[in-house]
């Protein structure tokens, strides 16, 4: 019989002594599972010192490929046709009969001439169809056209590195707040991939390096440094690392395979490409340039997919210990199938904003839409996104395969008796 409670009275269910009191063991916690590392609160700047390995070793970087990787960028053969500057509208000249006349008055603010006052003409991003709207006092990019006998000045457009910083700064700080020191950690990360892609990546391909190969280089070297700053020496760190790799040399042998497939002339339709030849750029292997844009674009999701796939190997572990092999991986998979669906959405997405205004000009022309596809400005998006989303699908089997893998694993370079490695032990 059951008492009004709905306990069994006739049942004796063992009781756990702590301090206070019994505890039923069906919610008692093994304490050992809490750490025993002290509140935060009490100790201070404990979150700094926690994470002081990780940030200095970023920062190393950082400056190591700021100040002491070389300009890597061939030199320029003859000087440069068209000189930016930047300028402060200081007055409008009154407009007379000649059309050619200047009708703005700019102050250089820096450069050799900084201080000089110069007469100039009023455009745009667009030459003078689209006009910013300009006022005494703005601050703007000054385009000086270096004539064989004389100088050109105009107004090219306004100066908004300002406004720029002041969204970075609101980036950095919701990073900030809401990942905690981790946050900090991937702002370092991604300053870190920038740099390498500025200082390195670019230069070497304007230097007449294979851009593919420089892709898969720079997005190794990218991948291990910003998963060792975020995630720490760990197996899952390994996992994740590995399925990326693996995605990624996918995603490069489909790229070659269907351009090779589709036939793609040289400059792959890219109006961008037409330009570097159009400036004299001709050492540069556009088909390469375009693979490499595919390898990098499809990094950066790919990074986001192993992370989270080996941290759910990982936490499903953690939860039941006694999940292993074939069971773990079909648990991680039930929550990689979701992650694939949103992500392969949101890559395709993005293709598809990038080309949107060439989607809507070709669909203004009520063409036959298969036609229309065909082309090769449409083509090599689709190849893009389609090749892109097949790497994001093949690494959440393949992260789930090296995260199980190596559960419960020793690995040589990471200490035994951390979960983490030293530097990276707790990311609160």
């Amino acid at each position: 019989m059951r008492d009004a409670g709905g306990d069994d009275p006739a049942i004796d269910r063992p009781t756990t002594d702590v301090p206070g009191g019994p505890v039923d063991p069906a919610i008692a916690v093994d304490p050992a599972r809490l750490g025993d590392s002290p509140d935060p609160a009490l100790v201070p700047f404990a979150g700094l010192r926690r994470n002081a390995r990780a940030l200095a070793g970023g920062l190393l970087l950082l400056l190591v490929i700021g100040f002491v990787v070389p300009d890597l960028s061939p030199p320029p053969t003859e000087p440069p046709a068209v000189e930016l500057l930047r300028g402060r509208i200081v007055a409008f000249l009154p407009a007379g009969d000649d059309v050619t006349a200047p009708d703005v008055q700019i102050q250089i603010l820096a450069g050799p001439q900084r201080g000089e006052t110069v007469d100039g003409h009023l455009q745009g991003p667009s030459g003078q169809q689209d006009l910013p709207r300009y006022d005494i006092g703005d601050e703007v990019i000054v385009n000086a056209s270096l004539g064989p006998d004389s100088v050109f000045i105009s107004v090219a457009d306004l100066y908004r590195v300002p406004a720029l910083v002041l969204l970075l700064g609101l980036f950095a700080a919701a990073v900030t707040v809401v990942g905690g020191w981790r946050g900090v950690r991937s702002l370092i990360a991604l300053a870190l991939t920038l740099a390498v892609v500025v200082k390195i990546v670019v230069p070497l391909i304007l230097a007449g390096w294979d851009p593919a190969w420089i892709a898969i280089l720079a997005a190794t070297a990218v991948t291990v440094a910003t998963f060792l700053l975020t995630e720490g020496a760990r197996t899952q760190t390994v996992a994740a690392a590995l399925g990326t790799f693996g995605a990624l040399a996918l995603t490069a042998l489909l790229a070659v395979g269907f351009d090779a497939l589709a036939r793609f002339t040289a400059l792959r339709g890219s109006e961008d490409a037409s330009y570097l030849q159009a400036i004299g750029i001709t050492d540069i292997d556009l088909g390469g340039l375009i693979l490499a844009a595919i390898i990098l674009g499809a990094l950066g999701i790919l990074d986001d997919v192993t992370v989270t796939q080996a941290a759910i190997v990982s936490e499903l572990h953690e939860a039941s210990p006694s999940l292993r092999g074939v069971a773990l991986a079909g648990r991680a998979m039930n929550v990689g199938r979701s992650h694939i669906a949103a992500t392969v959405n949101t890559l395709v997405l993005a293709y598809v904003g990038a080309s949107l205004p060439l989607l809507v000009l070709f669909a203004a022309g009520h063409q036959d839409p298969l036609l229309t596809a065909s082309t090769e400005a449409v083509a090599v998006e689709v190849v893009r996104a389609i090749v892109g989303s097949i790497g994001i699908i093949a690494a959440v089997p393949l992260t789930t395969a090296f995260a199980v893998a190596l559960v419960d694993r020793r690995l040589p370079f990471i200490p035994a008796e951390h979960r983490l490695a030293s530097g990276w032990d707790l990311d609160r």
